[in-house]
């Protein structure tokens, strides 16, 4: 093979490889069956997030983005504020 060939192999295993990170982070950033640290961040990202989270602290999409922009994504954070309102 010439060193042509050889750095165009090269670049394509490098864009296969940075296609395939790309697809595994932003495509499917989420995972609807994770737990833990997961579970205590509140995301407005994914459809699902929203509904499962405004299930169950009990409120309105309208309610959970301005608890959100209020005091952040941290889940004890918002259901503080869905509490009192601080």
């Amino acid at each position: 093979m010439s060193r042509r060939t050889d750095i165009i192999d090269h670049l394509q295993e490098l864009a296969a490889s940075e296609k395939a990170a790309w697809t595994k982070e932003k495509a499917m950033p989420d995972d609807p069956k994770k737990t833990g640290q997961d579970r205590k961040l509140i995301s407005l990202e994914q459809e699902y997030e929203v509904r499962d989270w405004c299930e169950s602290l009990g409120c309105s999409r309208e309610q959970l983005h301005q608890a959100v922009k209020a005091v952040g994504n941290s889940a004890d954070a918002v259901r503080q504020y869905l509490k009192t309102g601080k």
